[in-house]
C-alpha cells in the first residue's frame, strides 16, 4: 500500500470518508472528491491528514462527479498531485426521493449521472494507469436497492442496478490486465446517508428488518472494502452488507 494512489469519490463523509480513512491507514496516498458541502471537506481534510504515512499525500477536489469534463481534471489533478490511480471507489451519490408520478425528468436524470455516470467516467480515467502498473482495484458502491428495489424510487433502484452490470463486465474485460471490479452493497448505515438524521425509533423500526436485529455503521462496508482490496482472486462479485435484510 505505500506505493498506491486511491481515489474516492463522495469520499468527504460517511461510508466514502469512512474507507478513505482506512486507505490512509494501511499507507495509500489518497484523493478525494465531493460536491458542495465544504464544511465536511475542511473536516474530511482534518481528520485523513493524520492518519497518512511519512510522505504520502492528500488531495481533496470540489466538482460534479456527474461531469465528464470535471472527472477529467480531477484525475489529472490527482496524477499531478500524488501519481496515477490503482485503487478507485466510486461511492459519490445522490438520493432524492420520489416516486414514479412525482419524479421529474430532471431528476431522474441528475441521478443516473451522478451516480451510474460517474463510475464509468472514472474507470474510463483509471483503467489505462491500472493497465500499465498492472494492478487495479475497482470497488463501486451500490446498495440493496439495486436488487430489492428499495424506498427512494425507480431512479435510485436504476443507477445502483446499473453500477452492479458495470461491475460484472468491467471484470470481465479488465481482469487479464490484473485488474479487479466488484460492489458492495450496503443498507440501513446509521452514521451514513439520510440514516445520520433518522432518531431513536427510526432506526429501531430499521434494526427490525434485519436477521441481526441492528442496524450496520460504516465501519462494516469499511470490512467488506478491505476484503475486496486484499483479494486478487475474487472478481465480479457483489458483497451485500445489510445485516440480513434480505432474509426478512
Amino acid at each position: 500500500m505505500n506505493d498506491l494512489v486511491a481515489v474516492v469519490t463522495g469520499g468527504t463523509r460517511g461510508i466514502g470518508l469512512a474507507i478513505a480513512e482506512a486507505l490512509a491507514r494501511r499507507g495509500a496516498a489518497v484523493g478525494v472528491t465531493y460536491s458542495q458541502d465544504d464544511r465536511s471537506a475542511e473536516d474530511a481534510r482534518r481528520r485523513l491528514a493524520p492518519l497518512l504515512a511519512a510522505g504520502r499525500r492528500l488531495t481533496v477536489l470540489k466538482g460534479d462527479a456527474g461531469d465528464p469534463a470535471v472527472t477529467a481534471a480531477h484525475h489529472r489533478e490527482v496524477v499531478r498531485e500524488l501519481g496515477a490511480p490503482a485503487v478507485l471507489v466510486n461511492n459519490a451519490g445522490i438520493m432524492p426521493q420520489a416516486a414514479f408520478e412525482a419524479l421529474t425528468v430532471a431528476d431522474w436524470d441528475r441521478t443516473i449521472r451522478v451516480n451510474l455516470s460517474s463510475a464509468f467516467y472514472w474507470c474510463r480515467e483509471v483503467v489505462p494507469g491500472m493497465k500499465r502498473l498492472g494492478f487495479g482495484r475497482i470497488v463501486n458502491i451500490s446498495s440493496i436497492a439495486a436488487r430489492g428495489g428499495g424506498v427512494i424510487g425507480p431512479h435510485y433502484a436504476a443507477s445502483k442496478a446499473g453500477m452492479l452490470g458495470l461491475t460484472r463486465y468491467g471484470a470481465r474485460e479488465l481482469g487479464p490486465a490484473g485488474i479487479t471490479i466488484n460492489a458492495i452493497a450496503p443498507a440501513f448505515i446509521e452514521d451514513a446517508g439520510p440514516f445520520t438524521e433518522f432518531d431513536a425509533g427510526q432506526k429501531e423500526a430499521l434494526a427490525a428488518k434485519t436477521a441481526l436485529g441492528r442496524i450496520g455503521r460504516a465501519a462494516d462496508v469499511v470490512r467488506a472494502f478491505e476484503y475486496l482490496l486484499d483479494s486478487p482472486f475474487v472478481t465480479g462479485v457483489c458483497l451485500d452488507v445489510n445485516g440480513g435484510a434480505f432474509m426478512i
